[in-house]
């Protein structure tokens, strides 16, 4: 153990050094993050195979966001916030899908007050399921969103929305259905 040490605390005092440039503030840990939404009928998405009847048999997936992990931090000089935002998935295999491999759309959208889009990203998950398994969990990669803060503007005078990158069809369905 204290050989371990011997090699591991050069290279954590060496990082601390390098990382020491700038001095640590109390208040870039304490950095706000504007409100996250995920509405209800953008958290599910049951894709069925194209032109058939949407009922239990023509199901290509069915996934859900189990949960959006998200942390800020103070951006350049002090005139912005960085959002860092990822996301996680779980998705059910349908008796339809042609393969393991599917494509996992989803969205994140920066709004004011005013729920004006500033700005909209759009993502696809690639995603497979193991060999002989129906369900999977999976996790985007972080994204990052920064936006401008300064004496007129808040972080929380903003909002990050995120969700399933819908057709209208698939959001009808959901808004039919209600939350699961």
């Amino acid at each position: 153990m204290s050989m371990r040490l011997a090699y591991v605390a050069p290279l954590f005092l060496a990082a601390m050094g390098v990382a020491g440039c700038q001095p640590t503030r109390i208040d870039d840990l304490l950095v706000s993050c504007p409100t996250l939404t995920l509405p209800a009928d953008l958290a599910d998405l049951t894709r069925y195979r194209p032109g058939a009847p949407p009922d239990l048999s023509t199901v290509v997936i069915d996934a859900r966001v189990t949960a959006v992990d998200a942390n800020c931090r103070r951006g350049r000089r002090d005139q912005s916030v960085d959002a860092i935002i990822s996301m996680r998935f779980q998705m059910d295999r349908g008796p339809a899908a042609p393969t393991r491999q599917v494509q996992i759309p989803w969205f994140l959208a920066l709004l004011d007050a005013d729920n004006n889009v500033i700005n909209r990203q759009t993502f696809v998950l690639p995603a497979q399921f193991g060999a002989n398994t129906t369900r999977a969990a999976v996790s985007s990669q972080p994204v990052e969103i920064s936006f401008p803060v300064g004496q007129q503007r808040r972080a929380q005078d903003y909002r990050i929305m995120v969700g399933f990158q819908l057709t209208e069809e698939e959001l009808a369905m959901n808004r039919r259905r209600g939350p699961r």
